[in-house]
This record gives C-alpha cells, structure tokens and sequence, in this order.
C-alpha cells in the first residue's frame, strides 16, 4: 500500500509541475467544454439565403414565395425569372438554395396534366446548411401546395394533392440541433484525447528519464490516479457542461457511471503502454495530433459502423473511443439500459485485460525503468 500511495501522490505531483502535461490534463478539459461547444450555440443554421425562380407567374406561385419568406431558417434573397441568373448566385455562394417554380404549374395540377415539378438546388459545399435549407423548403412547399391547389382541386372533382401528411418528432434530439448531435459525442472523445495525450506524455518522460522503482503496486497507484484524473473529466462534462449547454442528458446516469469506469481505465492502460514506445514527450505530441478527428469518425457516430468497410469497422474497436462514445451516447443521451450496450461494455472490458497485460508488460519488464515516476 505504501508504494500503490506514494506512486499515486507521485503522478499527481508530475502533473501539477509539468505545464505541458497540466495544459493538456485540466487545462484543456476546462477550456474545450466552453470553446468547442461555441461554434453550436445556434444549433440550427439560421437566415439561410436563397433565390426563387418563377416561371409561373400565377397566384399560386405568388402564395409559395410568400410561404417561403415566412418560413423559420431561410431568407429569400431575390425573385427573378431567370434560372442561369439564380445558378450564377448558388455558384458564386451568394445563395445556399435555389427554388424553381415550373411554368404552367397551377393550370396543370387545375386540369389534371402532369405539369413540371417544383425543383430544389443546394449547395453541397456546406453539408448542414444544405441540409438546413433543404428539410425547411421542402415542408414549405407541401405545406403551401395543400392549402393553395387542395381547395380547387377537390371542387373540381380531384383527390387532394397530399391525401396523408407525415409528422416527424424526434425522440431524443428535440431540438434537431447539430450541437445536441456533435457535441454529445465529441466531449467523450475530448476526455479520451486529453487523457491519451497527458498520459503518453508522462510515460514518454518516464522512459527518456529511465527513472524506477519497478513494481506492480507502483503500476496499480499511477493506474488509479490517471483513472481518477479522467472519471473527474468524464463527469464534468457529462454532469455540468451537457447542463450549462442545455444538451440532452440525464438519460441512465448509473448506467453511464458504470460505463466510465471500464472507459477511463481502457484509455489509461492503453495510453501507458503506447508511451512506452517513445523516447521523449515532444515526440509523442507531433505523432499523436492529427488522430482526433479519424477517432471521431471511426467512433460510429457520424458515419455507421456497418457502412465502412469491414476491416476499417473491425480495426476502429481497438480503440476505446469507439466503444466508449457509442455506450456513452447512448446510456446519456438516449436512456438505453446496460444491456443494450452490453457489446461496448465487453468490448472495454476486452481492452482492459489486453491492454494491461501490455502495459504492466512494459512497465515490469524494461530495462532500465523507463516508466515509474519518483
């Protein structure tokens, strides 16, 4: 026990004297829980502009620029009758969307032809304001083609243009904000990259320094003070800035805590046993830096596992970022129930043992001690 507290106390005190390993530890947890989450506080893309193109000219076209204009999240911008001209603004970004209203619209739903349909250009470039302008204008114009053509329609003899109308409600992101989706999973893996980086930081220095004693209690107290460091990181995220940023939570909050504690420990033993493989801490930040946003995408969240190819989604499990922010995301998020995460949590489980074998491996095992500290 004695030496389990003095390597406990001891990483503790490298902490709070290397200021690279303090930034990256607790300065950064502190400082991404506000930075990262400014770039969403809108949660949804407002005033988005967009060009109407008329080609009909009648009084029902008229209605569907009206309903357009008052639509929450997009902003006409011009109503014109020339579509190369309204092609020439999406292409110079001057506008996100162009609407085309065909010729003939009203006289041919009125008599029963089959006029041209109603056409929505974006632009790509900008996948969530496209998304954005796309979701809003489409429910505009069914909106407005029902109440303008419907009345009509049925007084001369024919069937409503939208005999059933879908409404969508979403279960867990109510708001719909890309905020509420990235941030929920992004703060997960901020507390993986911090702990990751600090602790493979350390280790580095252990090993340039060839500092001892040794032994497995040593191994087990700098274990359990990373752990704590990282369930602290974990919960102030998950307890106080989900909160402060009005993000969805609260979901199986047990659920979540049990979750953490196969989480953190994973990233730890991991991170001990890849700082044995460099030979100073400069190092381990220039190779390292660039693997955030890869570990985002492998994590499942904004792209499906089951849609990469099989070897990339195999590989992406080796990693506890995957199964930590699919379980995480869920249990707090969503409200799933333990075994419905059962697959993520054996999956730290599994990293775990193999891991720390590795880890107390190198931590027993090199020669001189290249990973105590004093």
């Amino acid at each position: 026990m004695t030496a389990f507290a003095q390597a406990f106390a001891a990483v503790w005190r490298e902490i709070m004297a290397r200021r690279a390993v303090f930034s990256i530890l607790i300065l950064a947890v502190f400082a991404y829980a506000f930075y990262y989450p400014l770039a969403y506080q809108h949660q949804t893309a407002t005033q988005i502009p967009l060009a109407v193109v008329d080609m009909d000219g009648s009084a029902v076209s008229r209605a569907l620029i009206r309903d357009i204009s008052a639509a929450r999240g997009v902003r006409v911008a011009q109503v014109g009758g020339n579509f190369s001209e309204a092609r020439d603004l999406l292409e110079r970004r001057e506008v996100d969307a162009v609407v085309y209203i065909p010729p003939d619209l009203e006289r041919g739903v009125l008599t029963g032809a089959t006029p041209g349909g109603l056409a929505i250009f974006v632009n790509g470039a900008y996948l969530v304001r496209a998304s954005a302008a796309g979701a809003a204008l489409r429910s505009v114009l069914a909106g407005a083609m029902e109440e303008a053509l419907g009345p009509p329609a049925r007084a001369i003899g024919l069937q409503s243009l939208t005999p059933a109308r879908v409404v969508q409600r979403p279960m867990f992101n109510t708001r719909e904000g890309y905020g509420s989706y990235a941030v929920s999973g992004v703060a997960i893996l901020i507390v993986h990259q911090t702990l990751l980086f600090g602790v493979v930081m350390l280790a580095a220095g252990w090993r340039q320094e060839r500092r001892g004693p040794r032994t497995p209690a040593a191994f087990a107290g700098t274990v359990a003070a990373f752990s704590l460091l990282g369930m602290a990181s974990t919960l102030f995220y998950v307890g106080f800035v989900f909160w402060f940023q009005d993000y969805p939570r609260g979901g199986n909050f047990l659920g979540m805590l049990v979750c953490a504690l196969l989480y953190v420990p994973a990233i730890v033993l991991m991170a001990l046993f890849v700082g044995g493989f460099f030979d100073r801490p400069e190092r381990s930040t220039q190779i390292l830096a660039s693997i955030s946003a890869p570990l985002f995408f492998l994590s499942g969240l904004s792209w499906p596992l089951s849609a990469m190819p099989a070897p990339l989604a195999a590989a992406a499990w080796i990693i506890p970022s995957t199964p930590g922010i699919e379980a995480m995301v869920k249990l707090n998020q969503m409200g799933a129930s333990l075994g419905e995460v059962a697959p993520e949590l054996t999956a730290l489980v599994a990293q775990i043992l193999v891991y720390g074998a590795l880890a107390g491996w190198r931590w027993l095992a090199s020669t001189p001690a290249e990973f105590s500290p004093r």
